[in-house]
């Protein structure tokens, strides 16, 4: 057992286990565990017993990966040892939730009779929030200050420069100073930009799923999408100012150890948790925003379509009558993709193909 190596792990496990835990509250209360259900039986005592069985899942599946890490050796397995029992079992308690609530809605025939129907807003296309491209200029400035830098410096950069760290901040192997090597970083800022930039637009535009039982969907919509987008396009400024942080202290600017670690992680830490207490705040699609006045909307016999069909576990979404690529989520906050649609499948792969190059690059 090595204390020291297993205590990495900690951090992404109980930020796992905390957001798994948050999940069920930020849906729409006509959704739960991936299940769609009329807005009256949100408070079904199998939805309740639903939810509390996750609950106590998650917890119990948090201190096993917990310790699943702390008893593994290596450090780096000590991590991706933790991190898949985390994900892997918190996923398992939300499919024996949504299996739950799914087996009473089909034994109380909770959709039997009721007149089913979708809504949309065409409102939201003729009168469209405006993108806020103000908020991308500090991730665009500090690409641009970094290339600056970068270059101003390079004549005097070092022969050798520091490839890889380990997880305290000390070299593990260097490469010969090359404009490639050098300015590897920024390469991976304006990828990681023009990536970020390319989904929340994409996102932005993406397709409003609204509540039939909410006389405030569309009002939400707007609200949801403008916040997220502009946490999203900060967290991308801030992941920027730790690629340009780590720059510096590969082009020996700066030292890599001492104080230094907890500067280059907490522009990202710290927007991250701005998103995530954003994302509370409004709950997918803006579920949590409080209006004044009645709630409910329509006949008590008009309620949203019965489209579970369409979500595989919940969580996937699969239509091809459905032309949207992007869709928000079932279960989670934020979006995801149409994978009945060959042009999400086309996205991901180089979405992927990325991912790939930048572990290889570095």
């Amino acid at each position: 057992m090595n204390t020291s190596s297993s205590l990495p792990a900690v951090v992404p496990i109980l930020l796992i286990g905390f957001v798994y835990l948050l999940t069920p509250a930020l849906t729409p209360k006509t959704v739960r565990f991936g299940v769609r259900i009329p807005a009256e039986r949100a408070g079904d005592a199998a939805v309740a017993s639903a939810g509390r069985g996750y609950r106590i899942g998650v917890v119990a599946v948090t201190a096993v990966a917990l310790l699943t890490a702390y008893f593994v050796a290596a450090g780096t397995a000590a991590r991706l040892s933790g991190v898949a029992v985390e994900l892997v079992g918190t996923f398992a308690v939300y499919l024996m939730a949504r299996s739950h609530v799914a087996a009473a809605k089909h034994a109380g025939r909770w959709f039997e009779g009721r007149r089913q129907v979708s809504v949309a807003e065409t409102a939201l296309r003729t009168r469209p929030e405006p993108f806020p491209w103000a908020w991308a200029l500090p991730a665009v400035a500090i690409v641009l200050g970094t290339a600056l830098f970068g270059v101003i410096r390079y004549p005097h950069m070092p022969d050798r420069l520091v490839w890889r760290y380990d997880g305290s901040g000390h070299p593990t192997s260097y490469t010969d100073k090359t404009f490639a090597s050098a300015f590897a970083l920024v390469g991976v800022q304006i990828a990681a930009t023009a990536l970020q930039l390319t989904l929340t637009r994409i996102t932005f535009r993406g397709k409003a799923n609204l509540d039939v039982e909410d006389p405030h969907a569309a009002e939400r919509q707007r609200r949801f999408i403008a916040a997220m987008a502009r946490c999203l396009l900060g967290l991308t400024a801030a992941i920027n100012l730790t690629l340009f942080f780590a720059a510096l202290a590969t082009w020996d600017v700066v030292g890599s150890t001492g104080w230094f670690p907890v500067l280059l992680l907490a522009p990202t830490a710290l927007t991250t948790i701005v998103l995530i207490t954003v994302a509370v705040r409004l709950g997918q699609g803006g579920s949590r925003i409080r209006f004044e006045g009645a709630e409910d909307a329509g006949s008590q016999n008009t309620v949203n379509r019965d489209d579970d069909r369409f979500w595989k576990a919940g969580v996937f979404y699969f239509n091809r009558d459905d032309p949207a690529v992007w869709v928000q989520k079932r279960f989670g906050v934020g979006w995801t993709v149409n994978f009945a649609r060959p042009a999400a499948l086309v996205f991901l792969a180089g979405v992927l193909a990325i991912v790939v190059l930048v572990v290889a690059l570095r």
